[in-house]
């Protein structure tokens, strides 16, 4: 039997890529700057977000003295972000660039590159994490675990160890409660999005019915003929007997049946209107974990951005998060937009707009700034007079960047934590 001091164990097992990690890392924050209560963080990803880890553990140990640090289990694997850069996900990531004509041929290209890019690793690597993962569970024997529904290896690896766990999820509440609505309003109420070409209006129309309806069985066809989801299936059943491969979308389909809860960083008001939220869907939103200041994390930066505005002006901040990397054409796209957005300003004696936008690029991918050739031929003016600033990277959390009070637009591009620091 365990003393009674004995801390309360917590293990989080995250994706590394900001999106899906940034609410374990608030929740890391939330336990160790509880009063009077005694809790060790364990959190279990990859390398690439270990020193947010720390600065979230000095964070919170600086807020709350006596706190315990978090500590890190560094998963020996490949990380999604990784994954994602194998010449066939680029390819089948680029090709999507030309649309079909044909809606349910988009529709089906879409599906399958979508499917390959939540579960992006091979067999083996697959497995490779899952026996790590269960090492993690065995060696820290934790009193609560709780996972990103992201993370396939690790909700593989629990539901085969037959684990006790929670979702952690910075996702919608739709995600997990669209299919339980009443009277089939999954098939007929929510827009599938086949193509930017060929987009649906939410409400949908009567008459696009039928067609949304169509597209949704489609996907849930291509998924179930998946290739890659049925090699990984095979491969698991030739090395791990018994487990049973678990997706986010299996999740999604088969939430009710898991028996586990799923904490969402959401909330019923702002959220799409649903007539059920099941009891096993816990809305408790949002998760935002406190952020240094700007002027503490980049002073340059914090300087930029107080550098005016006049009156009626303001920073205009453009951040896609950390999956959405720009291509020539996606930024000439963008810089023709920003283009029009200071000309229109000009045009109706706006002063002082400036943009801030972050363009990331893929390891070893020639380097894209504000000199770079597409940004210079359309920005190339404004670039030089520091009324837009590009930058490969924005040390400061994009919560500070819109704390500071200086923004008076966000572009981003619809996940959820970006939507949550944006009205929050």
């Amino acid at each position: 039997m365990e003393p009674a001091t004995s801390p309360k164990r917590v293990l989080l097992l995250t994706n590394s890529e900001h999106g899906q990690a940034n609410v374990f890392l608030a929740t890391s924050y939330a336990f160790l700057t509880l009063e009077d209560e005694d809790v060790e963080v364990h959190f279990a990803s990859f390398t690439p977000i270990k020193s947010l880890v720390s600065l979230t553990s000095d964070h919170a140990r600086q807020d709350r003295p006596g706190a315990r640090p978090i500590i890190f289990h560094a998963i020996d694997g490949l990380d999604m972000v990784s994954a994602w850069t194998r010449p066939e996900i680029v390819a089948e990531q680029a090709s999507l660039q030309h649309c079909s004509p044909i809606p349910l041929v988009d529709a089906i290209r879409r599906t399958l590159v979508l499917l390959k890019v939540t579960l992006p690793w091979t067999g083996p690597e697959f497995v490779q994490i899952m026996r790590y993962i269960t090492s993690i569970v065995s060696d820290v024997q934790p009193h609560t675990i709780a996972v990103d529904p992201a993370f396939s290896p690790a909700l593989t690896a629990l539901r085969h160890i037959n684990a006790k766990f929670i979702v952690l999820s910075p996702n919608t509440i739709k995600d997990f409660a669209m299919p339980l609505q009443p009277n089939g309003e999954a098939l007929w109420k929510y827009p599938c999005i086949p193509s930017p070409r060929h987009p649906l209006p939410l409400p949908l129309p009567l008459l696009s019915t039928p067609h949304n309806i169509l597209l949704i069985l489609l996907s849930l066809l291509v998924a179930a003929l998946d290739p890659t989801r049925r090699a990984l299936t095979a491969h698991l059943a030739r090395h791990v007997p018994g487990a049973r491969l678990t997706t986010l979308a299996d999740l999604s389909l088969h939430a009710a049946s898991l028996g586990t809860r799923f904490l969402v960083a959401n909330l019923p008001e702002i959220e799409f209107p649903l007539k059920v939220v099941p009891g096993h869907i816990v809305p408790c939103g949002p998760m935002l974990r406190p952020a240094r200041p700007v002027a503490e994390v980049d002073p340059q930066l914090d300087k930029w951005l107080r550098a005016g505005p006049q009156p009626g002006g303001g920073v205009v901040y453009i951040n896609l998060g950390t999956h959405v990397f720009f291509d020539e054409g996606m930024v000439e796209e963008m810089a023709g937009a920003v283009r029009v957005l200071l000309d229109g300003a000009r045009e109706r004696g706006v002063e002082g707009v400036r943009v801030l936008w972050k363009i990331p690029r893929r390891s070893g991918e020639e380097k894209l700034d504000g000199t770079g050739e597409v940004v210079e031929s359309v920005l190339g003016e404004e670039v030089e007079k520091g009324v837009v600033k590009v930058v490969e990277w924005v040390d400061a959390e994009p919560s500070a960047v819109l704390e500071t009070g200086m923004v008076v637009c966000a572009v981003h591009h619809g996940g959820a934590n970006s939507f949550l620091e944006s009205v929050w």
